[in-house]
């Protein structure tokens, strides 16, 4: 994890993730609602085991999306949205290709290349569990 000591950066990729991790759950509750279009969408444009992968797309980008907004398994969460930004370009918009689903396609894989660098900042549980265990750490190293 980067080291970020400014208040204002953390402040920012705090409020970064809140944000970007509401826009991914809004579009998630949208297909988990209307799933059985989803997934009629997803037959209709020859997607194979559309059955199983789209409402594994909406369980999927749920669990990122929380983790996002809590800072935890941060890689792992960011990678898990990139899968599932892949999945939406080259399935749901192959048909329809038009600057909008391009450039959000794009702007989701931005954001999460930040997220990637910057790391989830100071305001978040992977920070808060790294310092509890270099506490640890530290006093068991002191006992001996």
């Amino acid at each position: 994890m980067n080291n970020l000591s400014s208040k204002g950066l953390n402040i920012m990729l705090f409020l970064e993730r809140i944000i970007f991790a509401l826009a991914f759950i809004y579009l998630a509750i949208g297909e988990a609602l209307h799933l059985n279009a989803f997934i009629q969408n997803g037959i209709d444009i020859g997607l194979p085991y559309a059955h199983i992968i789209c409402p594994a797309v909406v369980i999927l980008t749920f669990i990122c999306c929380l983790l996002v907004l809590v800072g935890f398994a941060w890689k792992t969460a960011c990678f898990g949205l990139m899968l599932v930004s892949l999945f939406s370009g080259f399935f749901f918009f192959a048909g329809a290709v038009n600057k909008v689903n391009i450039v959000g396609v794009l702007f989701a894989f931005v954001i999460l290349i930040n997220f990637l660098i910057l790391g989830s900042g100071q305001i978040s549980l992977s920070y808060f569990l790294e310092q509890r265990r270099k506490k640890r750490n530290t006093r068991l190293s002191n006992i001996r």
